[in-house]
């Protein structure tokens, strides 16, 4: 399994696993460690800084992005510093919190202006009680577990500097309520599930699309023991002002030697039109570095989508093609370029490229 998989497999796991593996797999050895009365305080590049005994791990990412959109001057942004911070109390019990510091900074490459608003905002915080593997609960604003990418969908934990479309149209990134979820090992496979729901008003909201006032749903995923392949469904019923609206998702992923694949379909239907659509997208990469060791850490990746939005002319047929790079464990570089039969509020052709680092 390749660095980025293995990322993306402990960041979609509980709060004390949101961090990438990439220093434990490395072998890497502390930057600096200091004694103190709460035991020894340890930073590993891209893992943290542990706090000793306390259980609290202090840890993030940055990002910066080129967009070169067909038509407009290019843009270089300092997307966010996002500080990540699990805390462990107990063996059973947890916390976990996501701090998004955006807006930092843009430049405009046609006419040399900068600006910045800086926004802070809570994009996570929740409290787990773990029993077991097979049952554990969270409660809080966490990510909706929808399919593949919307558990993971920070720049740093995917393939491409672009995101499929329906992240941004057809669901709601974030719950604000309970979930219970856990794992059981039918033969040598895995069967994960989630049941959850939104009780609460989400705490800073996204604006598109419009944030609901209440869900529930759950999701289903049987895979094999190591993850070289696995199928998962998803379910949620969202309502906004007395309308509802149902969505329905099928996703698979598979490794095997240099190629993944991955793919999500979701269709979603009832009386919130903005949100109406179906969407399929399929994902491929390999390993440019299965062929040489001078490619190492080099990956070609594609992504064909297709979004129907209903009711609308508006059928948009994506491409993606680029490069991703992963020098070291805690710096990933990606460059691509996104092709479409129309340009859209959601959808813009052009050159598209991003470094993040993990701290």
């Amino acid at each position: 399994m390749s660095v980025l998989a293995l990322v993306l497999a402990l960041c979609s796991g509980a709060a004390a696993q949101q961090f990438p593996a990439g220093a434990a797999l490395a072998g890497d050895e502390p930057l600096f460690s200091v004694e103190s009365p709460i035991g020894s305080i340890d930073y590993l590049a891209g893992r943290g800084l542990r706090l000793g005994r306390s259980g609290l791990t202090i840890g993030g990412f940055s990002t910066v992005e080129v967009e070169l959109e067909q038509g407009e001057h290019g843009v270089i942004d300092l997307d966010s510093i996002n500080f990540l911070t699990p805390w462990r109390f107990t063996d059973s019990i947890s916390f976990f919190a996501e701090i998004e510091i955006g807006g930092l900074l843009s430049y405009d490459t046609g006419t040399g202006k900068v600006e910045s608003d800086v926004e802070v905002a809570l994009e996570r915080i929740y409290g787990e009680y773990n029993y077991d593997d097979r049952l554990n609960a969270r409660l809080g604003k966490f990510l909706t577990p929808v399919g593949i990418w919307n558990t993971v969908p920070a720049e740093p934990f995917t393939w491409t500097a672009t995101n499929p479309v329906f992240l941004e149209t057809a669901l709601s990134e974030h719950t604000t309520g309970a979930a219970l979820f856990g794992s059981f090992y039918p033969g040598e496979n895995t069967l994960d599930y989630w049941l959850y729901g939104q009780f609460f008003d989400e705490i800073y909201p996204s604006e598109d699309p419009e944030p609901i006032n209440s869900s529930v749903g759950g999701r289903l995923r049987y895979g094999a023991p190591l993850g070289d392949w696995a199928v998962g469904s998803s379910f949620m019923a969202a309502e906004l002002a007395g309308d509802w609206s149902f969505l329905g998702g099928l996703d698979g992923y598979w490794k095997l030697g240099p190629v993944e694949l991955q793919s999500e379909f979701t269709i979603v239907g009832g009386a919130l039109p903005d949100r109406n659509q179906w969407d399929v997208y399929l994902q491929g990469v390999y390993e440019l570095g299965s062929l040489t060791h001078y490619l190492r850490g080099l990956y070609l990746v594609g992504r064909y989508e297709h979004n129907d939005p209903s009711g609308s002319i508006e059928t948009t047929n994506i491409g993606d093609v680029g490069l991703t790079w992963i020098p070291t464990h805690f710096v990933i570089i990606k460059a691509g370029y996104r092709f479409s039969d129309r340009q859209t509020e959601e959808v813009r052709r052009g050159f598209f490229s991003s470094i993040s680092v993990l701290f």
